[in-house]
């Protein structure tokens, strides 16, 4: 199981990373370029949101800067490709999106879990058709002992089989360890 840990220095011994912002905002745009050059094996996945922006042609524009500033990362993290209180998916924008990250992992951020839940099934399916790696699926304030809490992620998982990972965002490596005790993953994002 690979774990993904967040982080925003460069002060990591982690082989896998999420660079951003706490609250999930592109980091500091010198930060991957020289967590590549400090160490060239970590695995780097950066998020390329702008939460600030309200403009809507803007944001996107800045999105796509952002991804082709970000050279020296394995993956792009966004959460902004919703549409209407998430029960949609802006198709034009992840097609454009795809086209631009290429060979790299497209990662969709942890506001998927806000997504209705009678509407997951349906856009990881649109999701997997434009070539999109992951979904990050925020379960950080749930209880792991209800199991009805943890239903819409198992249901998920079981529907995404191997065309897709989803990624549970866990608080802390304790979060992470019972998780799996009770649903296995191959990826989990740590972000505290």
């Amino acid at each position: 199981m690979k774990t993904l840990f967040h982080i925003h220095s460069l002060n990591t011994e982690h082989p896998s990373v999420v660079m951003s912002q706490h609250n999930f905002n592109a980091p500091n745009p010198a930060l991957p370029d020289m967590l590549r050059a400090l160490n060239p094996d970590v695995e780097i996945f950066t998020s390329v949101d702008h939460l600030e922006e309200n403009d809507v042609f803007m944001h996107k524009n800045i999105i796509f800067e952002t991804i082709k500033h970000f050279k020296n990362v394995d993956g792009y993290i966004t959460d902004q490709i919703f549409t209407d209180n998430h029960h949609h998916i802006d198709s034009m924008f992840v097609n454009e999106l795809s086209k631009l990250i290429g060979d790299r992992h497209f990662i969709i951020g942890p506001s998927f879990s806000k997504i209705p839940y009678f509407r997951q099934s349906q856009i990881l399916d649109e999701l997997i058709e434009y070539d999109v790696s992951g979904v990050m699926f925020d379960i950080r304030h749930i209880d792991f002992n209800n199991y009805s809490e943890l239903q819409p992620l198992a249901k998920l998982k079981i529907h995404a089989k191997k065309r897709i990972e989803i990624i549970p965002v866990v608080s802390s490596e304790e979060k992470r360890d019972e998780l799996t005790k009770s649903i296995p993953f191959d990826m989990v994002y740590i972000h505290p």
